[in-house]
C-alpha cells in the first residue's frame, strides 16, 4: 500500500509534468509566432527623438527584466544544497525535482502572461506576411530545435528529469535512480541538466522580428546557459566514448 508521504509525491510529479509541457509549449508558441512591429516606430531615430517613446520602451524593458532575473534567480536559488536539505527534512526529497519544475513552469507562465512588447527599434525584421516560404522557414527552424530539445531530454532520461522516476523506483523499494547511472554521467549531468544549447539558442535568437525586449530575453537567457553550463573535457571524452561504444554495438546488430 503507498505511503501518504508517496502519494503527496506522485501528485507533485503528476503536476511537473503537466505544468512543464503547458508551459515549455506556451514558451514555443511565443517564441516561434511571427511579428508584424508598428512600422512607423522601427527607425531608431524615432526612438531616440521621441522622449515619451523612450520612456515607454525603458519601461517596458526594466519591467521585463524583473521577471527574467525572477526566472534565472529561481533556476539558480533552488539548486542550492540548503533547500534540498529542507526538502528531506520535510519527508518530500523524492519531490525535490518536481518542485523545482513546478516552479520554473510557474515562473516561465508568469514572465509570458505579464511580459509587454516594446513598440520601438528593431534590431531587423523580415516581414513574413507577405511571403509563405520566409513564413514556413522561420517556423519549421523551430519546429526542428524543438525536436532537437524534446530528443535530447528523452535521451537524458525524461521521467527522471520530470521526476516520475524518483517516485516509481521508490514505490518498487529501489534506490534513486541516478544511483543506477554510472559516475561519468553523474557528474555530467551535474553540469548539464537541459539538452541542446544549440536549440535552445535557435528558438531564442531565430525570429523574423529583434525587437529589443526580444534581445533582452535572448541575451540574458543565453548567458544564463552559457555561465552555468560548464561542462568539461572530461565530459566530451565520455560522450566520444558513448558514442563510439554505440557506433559498435550498431555494427554488431546489423552482422
Amino acid at each position: 500500500m503507498l505511503k501518504f508521504r508517496q502519494i503527496v509525491c506522485f501528485i507533485l510529479s503528476l503536476l511537473s509534468f503537466i505544468s512543464v509541457f503547458y508551459s515549455v509549449g506556451k514558451l514555443g508558441v511565443f517564441l516561434a509566432a511571427p511579428v508584424q512591429p508598428d512600422l512607423k516606430n522601427v527607425l531608431l531615430h524615432h526612438l531616440l527623438d521621441d522622449r515619451e517613446l523612450q520612456k515607454a520602451t525603458l519601461f517596458s524593458l526594466l519591467f521585463n527584466s524583473v521577471w527574467v532575473i525572477l526566472f534565472v534567480l529561481q533556476h539558480s536559488a533552488m539548486k542550492a544544497q540548503v533547500l534540498k536539505n529542507v526538502w528531506q527534512k520535510l519527508g518530500l526529497e523524492l519531490a525535490e525535482r518536481s518542485i523545482y519544475n513546478i516552479a520554473s513552469s510557474y515562473c516561465l507562465l508568469i514572465l509570458l502572461k505579464n511580459w509587454k512588447t516594446t513598440q520601438s527599434y528593431q534590431l531587423w525584421f523580415v516581414d513574413v506576411q507577405q511571403s509563405p516560404t520566409l513564413w514556413w522557414t522561420f517556423v519549421t527552424a523551430h519546429i526542428l530545435a524543438w525536436t532537437v530539445i524534446y530528443g535530447g531530454s528523452l535521451l537524458m532520461d525524461l521521467p527522471e528529469l520530470i521526476g516520475l522516476k524518483q517516485i516509481y523506483y521508490d514505490i518498487n523499494d529501489l534506490a534513486p535512480p541516478m544511483s543506477y547511472k554510472s559516475r561519468e554521467l553523474r557528474h555530467f549531468y551535474e553540469r548539464l541538466r537541459h539538452p541542446s544549447f544549440v536549440g535552445l539558442s535557435v528558438v531564442l535568437w531565430i525570429t523574423n522580428s529583434m525587437s529589443l525586449d526580444r534581445l533582452l530575453l535572448a541575451v540574458v537567457w543565453t548567458a544564463y546557459m552559457y555561465l552555468s553550463w560548464n561542462t568539461n573535457k572530461t565530459d566530451l571524452e565520455y560522450q566520444k566514448y558513448q558514442l563510439t561504444r554505440k557506433k559498435v554495438e550498431l555494427a554488431g546488430v546489423d552482422k
